[in-house]
């Protein structure tokens, strides 16, 4: 119950947020209020799972490519920024910008939807990257998939549409660095693919009451 509350609280503290906060958007002006309940209901679910909760990381595939669809929500604030972000290369087979197939197979090149949780940093072929542990049985091979946040030269505003991972959330270069270093260790990342979802939020809130 107490952390049923603390979801109400957040939320409602985010719904009555000044709109001059700052020049970012509020979780649910950036994303939808469906979108921000659904990753609210993942966070309360996977609350033992955080051990970084400073941020909170919503990605939304359901989104062309071209558009900013990495949310990252400031848990203190509310305030949140949204960013490029790449999907895998067969989740896209014919490279139109929309994700349309998702796995967890090891070789499949494609992205996982799901819950995860940002493990620790390193250096790799991509320069600084963050490692994720899925939480869900449709994303938990995500370790041994090497399915990681890092930065690509193929997600920049020059392009109409990102180039296509192997199933990693790349961004550009240059957020990446910025971003890394803040959302390592523990930070939870929703994801959100085509289809219904929207049971996870139900669930949480059965479960609660």
């Amino acid at each position: 119950m107490a952390r049923y509350t603390r979801w109400f609280l957040v939320s409602l503290f985010l719904t009555l947020l000044p709109a001059n906060l700052a020049t970012a958007k509020t979780a649910q002006e950036s994303m939808g209020v469906g979108l921000w309940q659904e990753a609210m209901a993942a966070h309360e679910r996977y609350a033992d799972e955080i051990g970084n909760d400073k941020y909170m990381v919503v990605i939304d595939y359901r989104r062309h490519s071209g558009e900013p669809r990495f949310f990252l929500i400031d848990m203190k604030t509310g305030s949140t920024k949204s960013y490029l972000v790449s999907h895998g290369r067969n989740s896209d087979k014919d490279h139109d910008g929309i994700a349309d197939t998702f796995s967890n197979t090891s070789g499949s090149k494609m992205s996982s939807l799901g819950t995860f949780v940002t493990a620790e940093t390193y250096y790799g072929k991509h320069g600084l990257s963050l490692r994720m542990d899925g939480l869900e049985s449709q994303n938990d091979a995500a370790r041994d998939r090497a399915i990681v946040i890092h930065g690509a030269d193929y997600v920049t505003p020059k392009r109409a549409k990102m180039g296509r991972s192997w199933g990693c959330p790349a961004l550009e270069r240059g957020v990446a660095q910025d971003l890394i270093p803040k959302i390592a260790d523990g930070v939870l990342v929703y994801t959100r693919g085509p289809g219904d979802q929207t049971q996870l939020y139900a669930e949480v809130v059965d479960k609660a009451g």
